[in-house]
């Protein structure tokens, strides 16, 4: 088996294994949409490549092997650096929505409590000073 051959069935499993990876991070709410629809159209593209390569073509060399593990490892960093961005991003925008949530109970205290002004009253100095 060539070191060409050995590179094609790596890049088919190596799509397979992110389209999984992409479809799990995704379904547990750890990837946003865009970034799983990225993930998902990368891992394609590696699949087709691996299909579209032809062994027969190139001559197989071990450096071949190399550069493609050394890009496999820095390829599950970024996807690893992408689902811990994807999850802070989720947290953020939940964390905007407590936020609000909690700014607007607080105005309705504040007008039960008389301490805001409404559109007719006078504003708190104003009714102090009286």
């Amino acid at each position: 088996m060539t070191t060409l051959m050995i590179v094609k069935i790596a890049l088919i499993v190596t799509g397979i294994l992110f389209v999984v990876l992409d479809f799990l991070a995704y379904a547990k709410q750890r990837l946003t949409e865009n970034i799983g629809l990225g993930w998902g159209l990368f891992s394609m593209l590696l699949m087709i490549t691996g299909v579209v390569l032809d062994p027969d073509e190139a001559d197989g060399d071990v450096i071949y092997l190399l550069i493609f593990l050394l890009g496999l490892f820095l390829l599950f960093v970024v996807f690893a650096i992408c689902k811990s961005v994807s999850v802070l991003i989720m947290k953020n925008r939940e964390l905007a929505m407590q936020v609000s949530l909690l700014n607007q109970e607080n105005e309705r205290i504040l007008h039960e409590l008389g301490i805001l002004k409404d559109k007719d009253d006078k504003s708190p100095r104003e009714a102090e000073n009286t």
